[in-house]
């Protein structure tokens, strides 16, 4: 580690470095492997090693691996320390452009030096925001079928979405719960063609197309939810549990402090080497602007920006 010293009052500066990475999912993970190796300085902050991707129950698409999310993030992990990557379990809260790099402020009120940044800050799940939603949370609304889908053994819960997530999730829940609902917008699923073979297969989830959820209900839990169709038609589904997954927000508070720019839905802009607006700051996985969001193209953008990061630290 780094000789200990003080740069700011009251904060404890860790250390200098090569490169900072800031999200401990497969982008962050990647980065850190590629920059261990490249022999950068490299520190990786995050409150969870693994992201999102731990909440895969299975992951069958990236090339060589079959199991589950928590397996493959866990691989990834051991592998950036092997080549020398160092592990901060924390959040980082503020960040500082000054003439020899960035100042990375963290919650605990220690603080961290770089040459260079790179955001992999990864994206929080998108709410429905309707009546009930808050209240019942933890009371039968969940948000991770991969953490909750037992609570729900025998009974009959409703997975709200179209996407691969959605469709993930009530293939989760068929093997669990008594009957599951998809209630979906539009009038055909998002997920990919595989998926819609296991759903047609599961024989005891029903689709319902067209369809928005108005509010949860319930009294000390949930008992249903209240959805309208296209025709404004409105009806009650006496459900036990509500999944909701519609999609993600991504986490780019912190970058906007750095005048990061970001597209109108608030994903980071890179160019081809994952290099935003600001010299010195790159970016990767579902933070930033792309079509796919996969582990394989997060590990892939984050192999980009660790490369990138290289070239821009040798010509400094």
């Amino acid at each position: 580690m780094a000789k200990k010293e003080r740069l700011y009052s009251g904060n404890e500066n860790i250390g200098h470095y090569d490169v900072c990475i800031l999200g401990g999912g497969p982008a962050g993970l990647t980065s850190s492997i590629y920059s261990g190796r490249y022999g950068l300085h490299t520190v990786l902050i995050s409150k969870d090693i693994g992201g999102m991707a731990n909440l895969a129950e299975k992951i069958e698409n990236y090339p060589g691996f079959e199991g589950t999310g928590l397996e493959l993030m866990k691989k990834f992990w051991e592998q950036a320390k092997k080549f020398g990557a160092e592990f901060l379990n924390s959040e980082a809260v503020n960040l500082h452009k000054n003439k020899t790099g960035f100042i990375i402020e963290l919650k605990d009120r220690r603080v961290v030096h770089s040459k260079s940044i790179i955001l992999a800050l990864g994206t929080k799940k998108r709410k429905l925001n309707i009546p009930g939603e808050e209240q019942f949370l933890g009371k039968g609304v969940s948000y991770c079928a991969t953490c909750d889908a037992n609570f729900f053994k025998g009974k009959v819960v409703g997975v709200i979405g179209g996407s691969n997530s959605a469709a993930k999730s009530a293939l989760i829940l068929s093997r669990i719960a008594k009957k599951v609902y998809i209630i979906y917008r539009r009038g055909e699923l998002r997920c990919d063609k595989v998926e819609k073979e296991k759903i047609k297969k599961a024989g005891n989830i029903e689709v319902i197309y067209n369809s928005v959820p108005l509010k949860i209900k319930g009294k000390d839990k949930v008992t249903g939810i209240e959805i309208i169709d296209k025709d404004k038609d409105k009806r009650e589904i006496k459900l036990d549990g509500v999944f909701v997954e519609i999609g993600s927000i991504p986490l780019t508070a912190i970058a906007k402090r750095l005048g990061v720019k970001t597209n109108k839905e608030g994903y980071i802009i890179v160019d081809n080497d994952m290099a935003t607006n600001v010299r010195g700051v790159y970016a990767a996985g579902d933070v930033v602007e792309s079509k796919l969001k996969q582990v394989i193209v997060s590990a892939s953008q984050g192999a980009l920006a660790a490369h990138s990061v290289k070239d821009y630290l040798s010509q400094k």
